[in-house]
């Protein structure tokens, strides 16, 4: 149905970074999430959605200067869905360096941090103070290099100066080839992975939607195929893949067999019509694995 003919509207929490902290919390592991959100409802709302998930939220600040940034998305069963981003003066884009606590990260064995938290200033600063301190600390520092055109209004040269020197500070980075084409200002994937800095010392993840991915390590290329779905929307299922590499990798899988339980928890959350409420929880996921043959030692998970 055409937005203009649609007459109610299905509430969830989502963004990339909600997303993936609800998606690895459901499956056992200890979450944080580290942003700012509007003082009003709204906030509130977000809040406690994710406390009732299990995420920590105590590092989440509520101000009154920004709101909470507001996505509509049309869902067409089986085609990509429509987005209509509604972030002006946003909360999130206020994150400051203060924010970032090195006893949280201290305490952690790996830090994600995204594209969208560069788009902008102050975060962009805060968002490579904490990668700098992760890295400092010895942990896992993962780029999410979570493109979205309409979110930057700054010159090429900027965000592909911004996107490297948080790849200098990353342990893994993950994207599909058009966000490494964007991150990097290359004009074919080969050329974006060399133009990353230390690129052979990095993990290298390379999604590509149903297809599956590519994960690279050095000289090695490993393709992890894809997991056929009869998909309702494209929509969530990066953040989807992401909380499953993730908890793959936080108890001590090699990347390939975390990226194939990655592709798991995407294929899973695609079928569904929201994002952060179609995050499998073990009980279920262990059931898609048995449908499709696939077998993995989801066991009780390192905490995070």
């Amino acid at each position: 149905m055409p937005f203009s003919e649609v007459r109610r509207f299905a509430k969830y929490v989502g963004g990339t970074s909600a997303n993936v902290v609800v998606g690895a919390s459901r499956l056992g592991l200890k979450c944080a999430l580290v942003t700012r959100l509007s003082a009003d409802v709204l906030g509130d709302y977000v809040i406690g959605y994710l406390a009732a998930e299990g995420v920590e939220t105590r590092y989440i600040k509520q101000e009154k200067e920004g709101k909470t940034g507001i996505v509509f998305a049309e869902v067409y069963p089986g085609k990509d869905s429509m987005f209509l981003f509604y972030r002006e003066n946003v909360a999130d884009i206020h994150l400051a360096r203060g924010d970032i606590e090195r006893d949280l990260i201290q305490k952690t064995r790996a830090l994600i941090v995204t594209g969208t938290g560069i788009s902008q200033q102050p975060s962009f600063g805060s968002t490579l103070h904490a990668a700098k301190l992760g890295r400092q600390l010895k942990k896992t520092v993962v780029f999410n290099l979570d493109w979205r055109p309409s979110l930057w209004q700054t010159a090429q040269s900027v965000r592909t100066s911004r996107y490297r020197k948080v790849f200098a500070e990353s342990s893994i980075v993950i994207g599909n080839e058009g966000e490494y084409l964007a991150a990097t200002g290359a004009a074919d994937l080969m050329g974006a992975i060399e133009s990353i800095p230390q690129h052979s010392k990095r993990v290298l993840v390379v999604t590509h939607g149903a297809s599956g991915v590519t994960v690279i390590e050095g000289d090695s290329r490993t393709d992890v195929p894809g997991i056929p779905v009869p998909f309702v929307k494209g929509l969530g299922g990066g953040d989807g893949f992401l909380a499953g590499f993730m908890f793959g990798h936080l108890k001590g899988w090699e990347p390939a067999q975390a990226a194939s339980l990655g592709n798991a928890v995407g294929a899973m959350v695609v079928t569904g019509h929201a994002c952060s409420e179609s995050m499998p929880r073990p009980r279920e996921l262990n059931r898609f694995l048995r449908e499709k043959g696939m077998s993995f030692d989801l066991g009780s998970p390192s905490k995070v």
